[in-house]
């Protein structure tokens, strides 16, 4: 499913902002923000060269050598984290076969992560936000070797660390953690002679992660900012850290695992597997602790817990009912209903539109309302997901670049107040920024997506929409 369509429609926003990154690499071998005729995340601008250190590299050289190799086209951008869903799903089935010496609950979770939309999507993606559920997975498969009754070879665990953390390193952060306190607990069920190859591990580890934390300490300080500056709904307060929280546990709930079955983990007949279940779960909890830290709870940063959701969900089927038929309709539920994973908040749904006026009186309470009354309802999300990358869709940038590659030429100009990186990826023209716009200097194409239509058409005084009006 993950190449189904996989180049119908156009980069879309961030996938171009990342595609351009990946693309400056194949000019000047590092990633910049800009080169002569494009720009990019100006906000993660932190040196004077603009070298792109807001997120660490390997996923856009990744990402370059496939564009290297095939050529700058859609299908390229999107190939590598395509691939790495369907590596994904079959180091999920030998992961979780090791892990529970069960073919049937390994069957099952690798079900599950290959019918998760979210993972779906992330994987159909052109941008790192797929990368972490495949570096889970490596990542633990190679710890629970140290576990076997024979020499543990610690190369792999590193490697897999180091890769896991320049392309994600607040998710390393987190299953890492929750490595750490899974292997403190059963460190009796390894040998001393592990202990130093742990050791040693840890330290190549930290030579080749640590200095990248020195090298853009300063993006930790110049993005918040950013994100404040754009909106005044950030809250800076440590009630965040609870609001985050149940923000990542919302999304978890409607579209990976309902949180309603997590109590049945405690049965009887799941505790022959206690430790595996406290490895998921201390990855998880690790995982969930670190993102806290992120502005904005968005889903793509606990993706890396989607496959330890599904082995959890693999073992209470498999493990915690005898019929096949139980197993089968329950499975069946949750794959093509969300009926089990937003059954109990329909009740919550139904009182919060019974109360509109309640709601009023607290601007946080709306903001959240309209989402968790949106999202909370009955629904295929997988068959509506099916049913979308079946059939071609041609959104507005579609139409937009077509226009442009018939009636324009490579060495024009264009301003476009939105997806400007893809509109370069797919024209070449150079793009003009806010700062550059001048009416002297009027650029050849005008394309206004939103962000500055609606303030020229409501006459505002500011800067941007004056020039604006003045050049059309």
């Amino acid at each position: 499913m993950v190449f189904l369509g996989l180049s119908n429609s156009a980069l879309q926003l961030d996938e171009g902002a990342d595609t351009f990154i990946s693309s400056t690499i194949l000019k000047y071998g590092f990633p910049y923000h800009q080169d002569e005729k494009v720009y990019t995340m100006e906000e993660g601008i932190v040196r004077d060269d603009k070298l792109f250190i807001y997120r660490t590299w390997f996923p856009y050289y990744l990402q370059a050598s496939s564009l290297f190799l095939l050529g700058k086209t859609t299908f390229a951008a999107r190939l590598p984290f395509a691939l790495s869903g369907v590596i994904s799903a079959i180091a999920l089935y030998f992961f979780t076969l090791k892990l529970t010496k069960k073919k049937s609950i390994a069957f099952l979770a690798t079900l599950f992560l290959v019918s998760s939309v979210p993972a779906l999507i992330y994987f159909r993606t052109a941008r790192y936000v797929g990368l972490p559920i495949l570096l889970t997975i490596f990542l633990l498969y190679s710890y629970i070797t140290i576990f076997e009754k024979k020499r543990w070879n610690p190369w792999p665990l590193t490697l897999i660390s180091i890769v896991y953390f320049h392309t994600m390193y607040v998710a390393f952060a987190g299953v890492i953690l929750g490595v750490m306190i899974h292997f403190y607990i059963n460190r009796k069920s390894t040998t001393k002679k592990n202990y130093k190859l742990v050791a040693q591990a840890a330290i190549v580890t930290a030579i080749f992660t640590s200095p990248w934390l020195w090298f853009n300490f300063a993006i930790f300080e110049k993005v918040p900012e950013f994100y404040l500056s754009a909106s005044d709904q950030i809250d800076t307060t440590n009630w965040r850290f609870l609001k985050h929280l149940a923000g990542f546990l919302f999304q978890l709930n409607n579209y990976t695992f309902p949180l309603v079955l997590l109590p049945l983990l405690l049965i009887t007949s799941l505790r022959p597997y206690r430790n595996e279940i406290q490895l998921c779960l201390f990855c998880i909890a690790g995982l969930l602790f670190v993102s806290l830290l992120h502005t904005i709870p968005l889903q793509q940063y606990v993706a890396g817990s989607f496959p330890l959701w599904c082995i959890l969900l693999a073992l209470l089927i498999m493990e915690g009912f005898s019929s096949p038929i139980i197993r089968y309709a329950i499975s069946t539920t949750l794959i093509f209903t969300n009926l089990i994973h937003i059954g109990p908040l329909l009740s919550v749904k139904e009182v919060l539109k019974a109360n509109p006026k309640w709601l009023s009186k607290s601007s946080y309470m709306m903001n959240i309302s309209k989402p968790f009354i949106r999202e909370v309802k009955l629904k295929s999300v997988f068959y509506k997901h099916l049913f979308e990358i079946s059939n071609t869709y041609k959104g507005p940038l579609d139409e937009i670049v077509a226009f442009l590659k018939t009636h324009g030429k490579p060495e024009d100009s264009c301003y476009i107040d939105s997806e400007r990186e893809s509109l370069n990826f797919y024209t070449k023209m150079k793009v003009i920024s806010r700062n550059n716009l001048k009416v002297a200097e009027a650029p050849d194409w005008i394309v206004l997506r939103g962000n500055d239509r609606n303030p020229i058409e409501g006459n505002s005084p500011s800067p941007t929409a004056k020039i604006l009006r003045e050049i059309l």
